[in-house]
């Protein structure tokens, strides 16, 4: 009888990654970067530039009597090329709790008015209140609220904007929603560092190779 022996070798992954690429990146280490404040119901801490901590801030809202708002507005983000983008920002906040008062994030598109953000949009550390109660524009609905973690120790929130095409323009509001009384424990409030939209483009394809080997008898006998 005769036996050949057959190599076989098999088995092949392939992972793909994506990578954000910056269209715009602000961190006020230069200047306010030409943002804008908007404010309603007279909030007593309403969105302030600190030039000494290179960032943006609100005490929110203590005992006014009313419900007050305070939003803080990008400039106009021109959109270059056509893809998926997601706004990140770096930040901390420390929002009355129980329900009561919020911290949201809005974007415009092509100068649509402001939509808020979904809790569903963020990829990373997105918003910690649904239902929110307080008398404001957020009633009802979700936002940051409480201490974030390790206040005031910063951290990144990832949200994606969705599809964009080149020429379309972007801008990005961020909106404390306080009511009529208490604000949160500790200020500032909530405190922006930085904002970036950048790209999500996919990396070149990677293969990564596993094989697997083995010896296949093959046996037959001669007549």
């Amino acid at each position: 009888m005769k036996t050949i022996l057959k190599a076989t070798c098999v088995a092949a992954l392939c992972a793909q990654f994506t990578v954000a690429v910056a269209a715009y990146d602000e961190d006020f280490s230069m200047s306010d970067g030409g943002y804008t404040v908007t404010d309603d119901g007279g909030p007593t801490g309403p969105w302030t530039f600190s030039s000494e901590n290179e960032a943006w801030f609100t005490d929110g809202t203590d005992n006014n009597g009313a419900p007050s708002h305070t939003r803080l507005t990008s400039p106009t983000i021109d959109i270059t090329g056509s893809g998926e983008y997601e706004v990140s920002f770096e930040h901390f906040y420390s929002i009355e709790g129980d329900l009561w008062d919020g911290g949201a994030v809005f974007a415009s598109i092509n100068g649509a008015p402001f939509a808020q953000v979904p809790g569903t949009a963020f990829s990373a550390n997105g918003y910690t209140a649904s239902g929110l109660i307080g008398n404001h524009d957020l009633n009802g609905g979700e936002g940051f609220g409480g201490n974030s973690p390790g206040y005031p120790a910063p951290i990144t929130s990832v949200a994606s904007l969705g599809s964009l095409a080149t020429g379309d323009t972007v801008a990005i509001e961020f909106l404390m929603a306080n009511d009529e009384f208490s604000r949160g424990e500790f200020t500032p409030n909530w405190q922006i560092n930085s904002v970036s939209v950048a790209q999500v483009v996919p990396e070149p394809t990677t293969f990564v190779l596993l094989a697997s080997c083995g010896l296949l008898a093959l046996g037959f006998r001669r007549r």
